[in-house]
C-alpha cells in the first residue's frame, strides 16, 4: 500500500517480510481473541429473554399495584432488579460493548419511543383500576416489540458470524456456589414476607431484607456481586431462577384466594432454596479469556 505523504515528516521504511509477517500475525490473534470473547448471537438471545422478563414484570407489577399491595410490588421490583445485574454479569461474558454508532440511532430512537409510551400505558392501566385488568399487557406488548424487536434485528445481523466456541463447563465453587444459594435465599425469603399475614413484621423485615439486597447490588464490581454470579451460570441455574421468580409472583398475586397464605409462602420458600441448592452443584461456566 502506498504511503501518503506526511508534510515536515520522512516516509515510513517499509518492514522486511519477516517483520510483516509477524504484524499478520498479531493481527490474526487480535481477531482469533475478538471472536472468542465476542458471540454476538448469544447477546441478540440474551437481548430477546430481557425483552420477554420485563415485559413480565411489568404485567406482575401493574397487577398488584391495582390491588393495591405496595409490599408486593416492592418484592417483584427488586427481584427484576436481582435479574438485571444477573444479566449485565452474562452479557459481560459474551463481550457485550456500549458503542455508539450513527446505523444504531434510528434503532436506538425508534426503540426508545416504544419503550416512553410503554411507561405511559404502564402507568394509566397500574393507577387506573377502571380500566380492563387486560389492558396490562399493552405495555408488556410494547416491551417486546421495542426491545424485543432490537434483539431480533441483532440476531439476524449475527446470523451469518461464525459459531464461537463454547467456554467449558467448570464446578461452581467459592463465590459463586455461596452466591447462586444465596440468591435463592432472597427471593424465597421475599416471597415468604409478601406472603406473611402480619403487615407490621411484613413491613419491617422486607425494609431489612431490601436494604441488604440494595447494598449486594452496589457490590456489583466484587467477585461476589451478582454480575460475577450471573456470569458463571448456565441454563440450569437460569431455569431456576425463572422458576422461583414464577412461584414468588403466583404467591404474591395469589395471596387473597390461598387458604393460609403465610404456610404457602414458607412451603414455596423452602422449595426456592433447596432449588438453588441442588443448581449449584451443578457446573457452571468458564470465563472467555
Amino acid at each position: 500500500m502506498e504511503q501518503k505523504p506526511i508534510p515536515g515528516q520522512d516516509a515510513l521504511v517499509p518492514p522486511d517480510a519477516d517483520t510483516a509477517r509477524q504484524y499478520l500475525a498479531a493481527a490474526d490473534a487480535v481477531v482469533e481473541r475478538r471472536d472468542r470473547t465476542l458471540d454476538r448471537r448469544a447477546l441478540a438471545w440474551l437481548q430477546i429473554t430481557n425483552a420477554v422478563v420485563t415485559a413480565g414484570y411489568l404485567v406482575a407489577f401493574a397487577l398488584v399495584l391495582r390491588q393495591g399491595d405496595v409490599i408486593a410490588s416492592q418484592v417483584i421490583l427488586f427481584t427484576f432488579l436481582v435479574w438485571g445485574q444477573l444479566a449485565s454479569g452474562m452479557a459481560q461474558r459474551n463481550g457485550m460493548q456500549w458503542r455508539m454508532s450513527r446505523s444504531r440511532w434510528p434503532l436506538l430512537l425508534g426503540g426508545g419511543i416504544i419503550l416512553a409510551g410503554a411507561v405511559i400505558l404502564f402507568g394509566l392501566v397500574s393507577l387506573d383500576t377502571r380500566l380492563p385488568v387486560g389492558m396490562v399487557l399493552l405495555p408488556a406488548a410494547l416491551v417486546l416489540l421495542g426491545i424485543g424487536g432490537y434483539g431480533v434485528v441483532q440476531l439476524i445481523r449475527a446470523s451469518g458470524d461464525p459459531h464461537r466456541p463454547r467456554p467449558a463447563r467448570v464446578p461452581l465453587r467459592g463465590a459463586p456456589r455461596w452466591g447462586t444459594v444465596l440468591v435463592g435465599v432472597v427471593v424465597a425469603v421475599m416471597a415468604m414476607l409478601g406472603g406473611a399475614p402480619d403487615d407490621v413484621v411484613r413491613s419491617t423485615i422486607t425494609l431489612l431484607v431490601m436494604l441488604v439486597l440494595l447494598a449486594w447490588i452496589v457490590a456489583f464490581n466484587t467477585e461476589v456481586g451478582l454480575p460475577a454470579i450471573g456470569a458463571s451460570w448456565r441454563w440450569p441455574q437460569i431455569a431456576a431462577f425463572f422458576i422461583a421468580a414464577g412461584v414468588q409472583v403466583a404467591l404474591l398475586l395469589g395471596a387473597g384466594a390461598l387458604d393460609d397464605r403465610g404456610l404457602s409462602g414458607v412451603v414455596g420458600g423452602v422449595g426456592m432454596i433447596a432449588l438453588f441448592v441442588v443448581v449449584s452443584f451443578v457446573p457452571g461456566r468458564e470465563s472467555r479469556g
